[in-house]
């Protein structure tokens, strides 16, 4: 059964205003055709000239219909459009809305050609528009509007192949917004009773536009003097300028090197270049790719491919990473450093030749200067300290070899380096790197490395083979090493790693280190294992491997000669669980841990429990992690002793507590420590005793903070330069509260901050039903909603779905409303919405004088 409504105008309006362009509709004239002549007796006669196709059946209804769908062309929707189905099943599109959809696609003169043919007209039948060279179709299935050709000479050239593009930016941050995390951390030793004075770690940033203020400082007592010292581990300046890639750096300085450039702390001026996304400080850097440098306690776990190796627990200091043997051939270190005070980093390490990877085209630049730092630990110290500069520039041409420059100079060392790397037929590179050095303390020095990667395709596996060689002279130098210190002449390296099937993979490799010591020797290293996935939680892992090599030192567990085999068994059962047991013959040495990785919401716990075993030495720990609302919390416990039998010789119980407090547009808020940017999500006024809360999903009554007594929600989780979103709704609202959207698109600044509130004045929804004479239904008819009270509001949208049921939201209590019908002659209705309004407001059954004919 279908209703006509009688007195409507084949002009109805689609939007705020009446469609200029609604013409009948002239009966289409043509020429007479020619004299048909005789065919000859083998040629057919012609088809009957066939009668007109009747005209699809696009509006099923007895009246004209106002309403929005896509545009497409070539399965690509190039966006919304306003067209009005006209009730003898023609569609009228509107002229501003085409034209700025298909304008992207055409040429200057087809744009010109096609303002002419639209000037002064609001709205067009398609056929208006064929002399443009633009055939335009509705499809009632897919309700769109399909644009059917477009003359290829009216086209702009279109890309095979297109290059990602960033998204649009999102919502700006608040122009000021400022943080601190404090975190708490004190142990107790068993052996003696001691409980030490707790340590304080302190970091933040203040920032306003794009200059960002951030510092970090640490309390502890000093293990020899006793007394509480305050250090500062940092504190600079820094101006981003993202439109050009670029970043400034005023006072304490990181420097970023590349190839042989050698690490030193900074106190002066420095800018970057980078494209991509600028990582975050790290308080633990790999100096010189050859040294690891902890301000404090912390947790080392080092991973080889991926694949967990072993875990150390170091005290404050510098470690020398460069005569481990994981460093060789194809294999990729990874670190991942827990500190105490609960700061978590990961830093990669892999075979120094540093690889140009940019886009071609693309270029980088870095530029150091000031006083150096003398010291490793506490504040930077730059009295006594040499002016210097460090600084690299490096670009991927197009056509032509990458290229890398490097230069680092002082009052008493100056190095300069180069790196560049040929592309190769059949998936080969080789890769160059160049070093030269002056000192005024051991003269000059050099250092070369050549190394060649190889990738072969096999349907979807690989195959990979990479061999390194590197030479470093008695004298080379760079500021990181002004002394020349270099014990290795040679290294040569290589690997090759196949992937037998998408489950199993089989890794070759092996190194060679010639020592300047004597008392060391060289160093040989030959590795082959397998790794074989059974299932998607079950996996395991056989190595053989050959060591001939002597070391002392904080590694020294690595020392040793002779044939050895490594076993290991890993379960998986979730992207947050992880077991895994592992021996080696060799170092006599095993392992057993299981891991629970905690998750970035309220109530969360994770958990993990590690025993070691090095050759008679012993170790068994647990930890748990605990996310509240307002802080996080670690509780950590390990035994260690000489052998298994005593492994509670010694015992120590640690407990880390850490919270934020932040603000920004005006608000305080108190949540978990924040990484980088954050959100305040506040409740407006109107939801009275309901609290807002704020994750990445809210499915399942998860969240990520709320508020509540402390003040609103903090969300800490938020990354700098890149499009994201904030969700968040209400708890308790009042029924047919309106909170809005529910979400909000974001793009963060570096240390930046956003200020949200959940909910409005205008927060209740009205519901009803709309019927004509008759009492019968209005179905599918549309119209705007005004608010009477305040004539500069935007209108709202109204419809009702096939029964006469609408919905009307975002209205505010106390305010007079007028639905206005898209009807000829105009229609409507008023109601007002009362004071003490709760969020839903029934309309009950609202009736206007249309005549409803039933068909």
């Amino acid at each position: 059964m279908e209703y006509a409504l009688a007195g409507l105008s084949r002009a109805a309006p689609m939007l705020d205003s009446p469609l200029a362009l609604l013409r009948p509709q002239e009966p289409v004239t043509q020429d007479p055709p020619p004299p048909t002549p005789t065919p000859a007796p083998s040629t057919p006669p012609p088809s009957p000239v066939q009668e007109p196709a009747a005209r699809p059946n696009i509006n099923p209804y007895d009246r004209d219909i106002a309403i929005t769908v896509p545009l497409n062309f070539n399965r690509q929707v190039l966006g919304e459009l306003p067209v009005l189905l006209t009730r003898d099943d023609r569609f009228i599109v509107e002229s501003s809305s085409f034209q700025t959809l298909i304008k992207p696609l055409l040429t200057d003169e087809a744009q010109a050609a096609l303002a002419a043919s639209l000037e002064g007209v609001e709205s067009f039948a398609p056929e208006e528009i064929n002399a443009t060279g633009i055939q335009l179709d509705y499809d009632p299935e897919q309700l769109a509007v399909l644009v059917l050709r477009i003359d290829p000479h009216l086209r702009l050239p279109a890309m095979l192949f297109r290059r990602g593009t960033p998204d649009a930016p999102e919502q700006a941050p608040e122009p000021f917004s400022a943080y601190i995390n404090a975190n708490v951390a004190l142990s107790r030793r068993m052996s003696n009773g001691d409980v030490e004075t707790p340590s304080l770690f302190l970091n933040g940033a203040i920032r306003y536009k794009s200059l960002v203020l951030e510092a970090d400082v640490q309390g502890r007592e000093d293990r020899f003097t006793g007394e509480y010292e305050m250090q500062r581990r940092y504190a600079r300046l820094v101006f981003d300028q993202p439109e050009d890639f670029r970043r400034w750096y005023l006072g304490d300085l990181d420097p970023e090197t590349r190839g042989r450039q050698g690490f030193v702390e900074l106190g002066g001026l420095g800018v970057a270049r980078q494209r991509r996304r600028f990582e975050p400080f790290r308080n633990n850097v790999l100096a010189g790719t050859r040294q690891l440098v902890l301000q404090e306690e912390s947790t080392v776990r080092i991973l080889r491919n991926g694949v967990f190796v072993r875990e150390f627990r170091l005290d404050p200091g510098q470690y020398d990473l460069s005569n481990l043997p994981l460093d060789t051939g194809s294999n990729d270190v990874q670190l991942e450093i827990r500190g105490q005070s609960g700061a978590v980093e990961q830093v990669s390490y892999s075979a120094y030749l540093d690889s140009i990877d940019l886009e071609p085209g693309d270029y980088e630049y870095g530029a150091y200067l000031g006083v150096t730092n003398n010291g490793f630990f506490g504040s930077p110290d730059y009295s006594g300290g040499d002016i210097a500069f460090t600084g690299y520039w490096r670009k991927a041409f197009i056509n032509r070899p990458a290229l890398g420059l490097g230069l680092q100079a002082s009052e008493h060392v100056q190095t300069a380096t180069g790196q560049t790397q040929f592309i190769l037929d059949n998936g080969s590179r080789i890769q160059l790197d160049l070093s030269a050095s002056q000192s005024n303390d051991v003269g000059a020095g050099y250092a070369a490395a050549v190394s060649f990667d190889h990738i072969v395709e096999r349907d979807g596996l690989a195959d990979n083979w990479t061999v390194v060689a590197e030479f470093v002279s008695e004298d080379f130098s760079s500021l990181g090493n002004r002394f020349g210190n270099n014990p290795t002449s040679w290294s040569i390296s290589g690997g090759y790693s196949r992937r037998l099937n998408i489950d199993w993979v089989a890794t070759v490799s092996g190194s060679y280190r010639m020592s300047r010591d004597a008392a060391r020797g060289d160093a040989w290293t030959l590795n082959a294992s397998t790794t074989y996935r059974f299932s998607p939680e079950w996996s395991a892992q056989f190595g053989l491997e050959y060591t001939d090599f002597e070391q002392t030192g904080p590694f020294s567990a690595f020392d040793g000669d002779g044939v050895g085999a490594t076993f290991a068994l890993i379960w998986t059962p979730r992207y947050d669980r992880r077991a895994e047991a592992r021996y080696n013959s060799a170092r006599n040495s095993g392992s057993l841990r299981f891991q629970q990785s905690p998750e970035n919401r309220v109530d969360s716990f994770g958990y993990s429990l590690a025993s070691t075993y090095d050759d008679g030495a012993g170790s068994l720990s647990g930890q748990v992690d605990y996310s509240s609302n307002r802080f996080d919390a670690t509780l950590a416990h390990a035994a260690f002793g000489r052998d298994i039998s005593n492994i509670a010789e010694e015992q120590v119980t640690s407990l880390r507590i850490g919270s934020s407090l932040a603000t920004t547009g005006g608000r305080w808020a108190i949540g978990r420590t924040i990484s980088d940017s954050f959100a305040i999500v506040y409740p407006h006024e109107s939801l009275r005793n309901g609290d807002v809360i704020v994750g990445e999903s809210l499915e399942g009554g998860r969240y990520t903070a709320r508020s509540g007594a402390f003040g609103p929600a903090l969300s800490n989780v938020l990354t700098s330069y890149v499009n994201q979103s904030i969700r968040y709704d209400a708890l308790n609202a009042p029924t047919g509260y309106d909170v809005g959207d529910g979400v909000r698109r974001v793009r963060p600044t570096y240390r930046s901050g956003y200020a949200i509130e959940v909910g409005s004045a205008a927060f209740v929804s009205a519901l009803g039903r709309l019927h004509g004479n008759g009492d019968r239904p209005l179905a599918l008819i549309s119209g705007r909603v005004r608010n009477l009270d305040d004539p500069t509001a935007e209108p709202e949208l109204f419809f009702t779905n096939s029964v006469g049921r609408f919905a009307v939201q975002k209205l505010e209590p106390g305010k007079r409303y007028r639905v206005e019908l898209f009807t000829n002659p105009a229609q409507g209705f008023e109601f007002t919405v009362p004071e003490d309004s709760d969020g839903l407001l029934d309309l009950s059954t609202v009736r206007v004088p249309i005549e409803v004919v039933q068909e």
